[in-house]
């Protein structure tokens, strides 16, 4: 582990993943919330949001670039398999190991998301709770379309030449895996529906009315496999990214969920 501008990275056999963390607490009692960013994301992508999320629950929080992603190493992998999610899952579970962080609560977006349902169902002892932004488990046609239109989009708009800001020249690789991924026909099939009944956490979903990348069918399916108490929500006036598009009634939404579900302390 090394130090590094604002944060540190964690350094494993042949590669680096960038982390932040906030420390508000210095107990060990309490769980640490956990950011998972989307597939175009990373750390300075999520802004002061983590910061807003942990004064709002007076809790510690870890935010990381996935590999391939921000400040953390280059993709080792020319195409991702069925399997992508579920190894980042295995993934986060190593990165906190390393910093001995045992209770957590995954704020998890889009593919974040989902890495944040699987995580949650192959180790249910490791997760507090979930609260997911804009979650897939499950292939729809028109998320493929939404993804294949965003393709041809960003052959005609700056959309590469924004993300290189954030991303530099590991940018056009992740946006290739991206969508050759969601696209392919060997993933046409990918479906996590069957871990979902493995959750033993709360659980708080929602999306954005005018998500292009879900339908409804994607909270529905939440609360009718989770066996837990799951709390859906479909946001108005928001998209894919309800934190920016609604933030006032989103945030709204997590503290209620947050005061129901854990009330006042959290030890």
């Amino acid at each position: 582990m090394h130090k590094k501008d604002k944060g540190f990275y964690i350094d494993f056999d042949d590669y680096a993943v960038y982390c932040e963390q906030i420390i508000r607490d210095g107990s060990t009692a309490s769980p640490t919330l956990v950011f998972l960013h989307d597939s175009w994301g990373c750390v300075e992508m999520w802004g002061d949001f983590p910061d807003k999320i942990s004064r709002l629950f007076g809790l510690n929080a870890l935010v990381y670039d996935r590999r391939g992603y921000g400040k953390s190493s280059p993709f080792a992998i020319v195409r991702r398999d069925e399997f992508y999610l579920h190894n980042e899952a295995h993934e986060l579970i190593k990165i906190l190991d390393v910093l001995k962080l045992k209770d957590i609560i995954i704020y998890g977006h889009s593919d974040g998301a989902t890495i944040a349902l699987l995580t949650a169902s192959l180790y249910p002892g490791r997760v507090r709770g979930l609260i997911l932004e804009g979650a897939h488990s499950f292939i729809e046609d028109s998320g493929k379309a939404a993804v294949l239109a965003t393709r041809e989009r960003a052959k005609a708009t700056s959309l590469l030449v924004s993300l290189e800001k954030y991303h530099g020249n590991k940018t056009e690789e992740l946006f290739r895996l991206w969508h050759e991924t969601w696209l392919s026909d060997y993933f046409s099939h990918w479906s996590i529906v069957p871990l979902l009944k493995q959750i033993i956490c709360p659980v708080l979903a929602f999306q954005g009315e005018q998500d292009e990348f879900g339908t409804l069918a994607q909270l529905e399916v939440l609360k009718t496999e989770i066996k837990t108490e799951v709390t859906v929500c479909e946001i108005q006036e928001a998209a894919h990214t309800p934190r920016k598009e609604a933030e006032e009634s989103t945030m709204r939404l997590i503290s209620d969920w947050f005061r129901h579900t854990f009330g006042a302390s959290l030890s």
